[in-house]
């Protein structure tokens, strides 16, 4: 998982992705808030966000009522975060910068939320995390993952883009069909010797069943979504990815 820290802070920098995802709207209606609502009840909860990037989630669950923390990787967004709890009336709000695979959160929580990025390792890794999160929930908890489909990254092998469009930054997408991965190369216009690639492993729900063996965790439910915003819920067949609930087993 080499990869993972530098593609992430180029990609904030390159495409200044902080100013673009960081403009928060405490007004604003986060679909990841009605998720939680939808899986977990609409009691105030306590909540631990795994890699919350700018944390703009984190903050709208906060403002509805949730208490939050959220381990971030990189230390600037996880302080970014942080003075977002400013703005939070509803419940409250604390980043710890970490990396989650190491970092031990303060106690136990009635939901783990993994938005938009389950699948950096290997599935060895996944497991270790998966094992992690059963450690981190109350009696009754459940955890909610967004998990990658193949069929989705399959077909877009091959799309290139400038994303977002007059950033400067093109992605190549690509899919490793023997180890079930997408791959995403990014780099800048006119810098094109500097590329850098991410990859995430995808699951069919299937596998997701396979890889949970042994790891104290179920699947309660799969609701698949066109895109990662969850604004376009849709079968299973047309899903780019689906949101996971798991429950201790």
């Amino acid at each position: 998982m080499e990869w993972v820290r530098t593609f992430y802070a180029k990609q904030y920098e390159w495409a200044d992705w902080r100013r673009r995802w960081g403009d928060f709207d405490p007004n604003e209606r986060d679909p990841r808030v009605d998720a939680v609502t939808r899986h977990a009840g609409l009691e105030p909860l306590r909540i631990l966000e795994l890699g919350s990037g700018t944390g703009t989630t984190a903050a709208a669950l906060a403002v509805a009522g949730h208490d939050v923390v959220a381990i971030e990787m990189q230390s600037d967004l996880a302080a970014y975060t942080n003075e977002l709890a400013a703005v939070v009336t509803g419940g409250s709000l604390r980043a710890i910068a970490g990396d989650f695979y190491e970092t031990e959160p303060p106690g136990k929580f009635e939901v783990v939320a993994y938005f938009d990025g389950f699948g950096i390792g290997t599935d060895e890794d996944q497991r270790r995390l998966l094992h992690r999160i059963v450690g981190w929930l109350v009696p009754g908890g459940c955890a909610l993952v967004d998990v990658l489909v193949p069929w989705y990254w399959s077909r877009r092998a091959g799309n290139e883009e400038e994303f977002p469009a007059g950033s400067g930054v093109r992605y190549l997408d690509g899919f490793d069909p023997g180890e079930c991965r997408m791959t995403e190369r990014m780099w800048r216009i006119g810098h094109e010797d500097d590329v850098v690639t991410q990859s995430l492993r995808c699951y069919s729900p299937a596998d997701l069943h396979l890889l949970l063996e042994g790891t104290g965790l179920s699947v309660v439910d799969v609701e698949p979504f066109t895109n990662e915003g969850y604004s376009e819920p849709c079968e299973l067949p047309d899903a780019m990815l689906y949101l996971a609930t798991l429950a201790p087993a």
